[in-house]
């Protein structure tokens, strides 16, 4: 049964891979998750042993009954429920088995291996096509003068959701290189071609959303590895390095201006959260349900134009407000936001304690440890301008990290 757990992870992508069984539609990815899910609940049945490693994590049933709310508040109710179940449903139930059946230290190493194959095949793509002038012309990151640019997206189809997919991995893969150092160097020139092809793929997708998550992920996690003495020096390092960025670099009027999202791409956003206030504040409480943004947002946000450009840059309407928290608010409600941040809270706790209650805890989970919050910091940066949760790959990753904090 572990296998095909482990194939799931390696398959994530496989969404992408759609069909209809009696006039229902599904993804290769959902019969794997519903396929696990159902072995491993007649196998629970056959043994009668129903205990489970969730703990006090409450507010997983919570999210639960929010999504379901949401699917009723929603305008397009089927369509809704199918986004509860792929979001909502599917990811919770491989959670439960994911807490079943990973134990042991190899089970986790498989699991890192899994992820770590399909970064490595995904990040392959992506630099393939860099190669070959292949990829997405990209609208967001227009210069002046007006021109687009190519953008690898690697299987799948918009860039974005490759720098989405890769950033939690990549730290994960840092974190195995970190504790497995002292290993062959076979193990070791595995994990640094992982981690390599990731940022360059990473680099080609532009995804500057990606780059601020796992930049800030690496700070996180360097912040945590140091000891106390070690710690200041890093953090008097970092200042001097944010100074020279920010008043003495080159770069330093362009970093200003994605700061102050003055260049393109910011002002795109920046329509787009507005649209998404808007919306909000017409219905706070309950949000507008699962594909409600989607659907009333063309009444609250408005065309974009450029100041000095005829004519409008952007009249798109995106699935989400690429914000995850605005997302979470505009399809959930405000009770969705809180419960997310609950979750949040909760996994961060459980991850400090971890860390430091245990006197003899061991480098290598140290480390482990340190690397999974981090992963979850870049999601939640990344967050600040994408939506890295309502995508059936990405809420599969959400829990995935939640229960490898919860088991470890």
């Amino acid at each position: 049964m572990k296998w095909l757990l482990f194939l799931i992870l390696f398959s994530l992508p496989t969404y992408q891979i759609r069909f209809k069984i009696f006039g229902l539609p599904t993804t290769l990815l959902e019969i794997m998750i519903l396929t696990l899910f159902f072995w491993w609940l007649i196998k629970k049945i056959k043994v009668g042993s129903w205990q489970l490693a969730i703990g006090n994590w409450k507010f997983i049933i919570i999210w639960l009954i929010i999504g379901i709310v949401a699917v009723f508040v929603s305008p397009d109710k089927w369509l809704a429920l199918g986004h509860w179940r792929a979001y909502f449903l599917e990811p919770i139930l491989f959670l439960i088995v994911f807490l079943d059946l990973i134990k042991t230290k190899k089970d986790l190493n498989f699991v890192f291996y899994s992820l770590s194959f399909s970064a490595l095949y995904i990040s392959s793509f992506a630099i393939w096509q860099k190669i070959t002038g292949q990829g997405m012309e990209s609208l967001e990151s227009w210069q002046y003068p007006l021109k687009t640019i190519i953008r690898s997206t690697g299987p799948f189809p918009h860039s974005n959701f490759l720098g989405l997919y890769l950033g939690p991995i990549l730290i994960l893969a840092i974190g195995q290189l970190i504790k497995n150092y002292k290993l062959n160097f076979l193990n070791i020139g595995y994990w640094l071609l992982v981690i390599i092809f990731s940022i360059l793929a990473i680099i080609f997708a532009k995804s500057e959303g990606a780059i601020l998550g796992i930049a800030i992920g690496l700070i996180f996690f360097f912040l945590f590895s140091f000891k106390k003495k070690q710690r200041l020096i890093f953090i008097l390092i970092l200042l001097f390095i944010i100074y020279y960025l920010l008043f003495i670099s080159p770069q330093r009027n362009y970093l200003w201006q994605k700061i102050a999202f003055k260049d393109l791409s910011g002002q795109l956003r920046v329509n787009i959260w507005e649209g998404a206030i808007k919306l909000i504040k017409k219905q706070p409480i309950f949000g507008a349900g699962l594909r409600g943004y989607q659907k009333l947002i063309p009444q609250y946000q408005k065309p974009f134009y450029l100041p000095g450009v005829e004519g409008i840059i952007s009249n798109e309407f995106h699935p989400y407000p690429h914000n995850l928290f605005l997302a979470i608010w505009s399809e959930l409600g405000i009770l969705g936001l809180i419960v997310f941040a609950l979750i949040i809270f909760q996994f961060f706790k459980l991850g400090f304690q971890k860390l430091f209650r245990n006197p003899d805890l061991a480098e290598s989970d140290k480390i482990l440890i340190i690397a999974i919050l981090s992963s979850m910091v870049v999601i939640l940066i990344h967050g600040l301008v994408d939506t890295p949760y309502f995508k059936n790959d990405l809420s599969i990753l959400f829990w995935l990290i939640v229960g490898l904090m919860i088991n470890l």
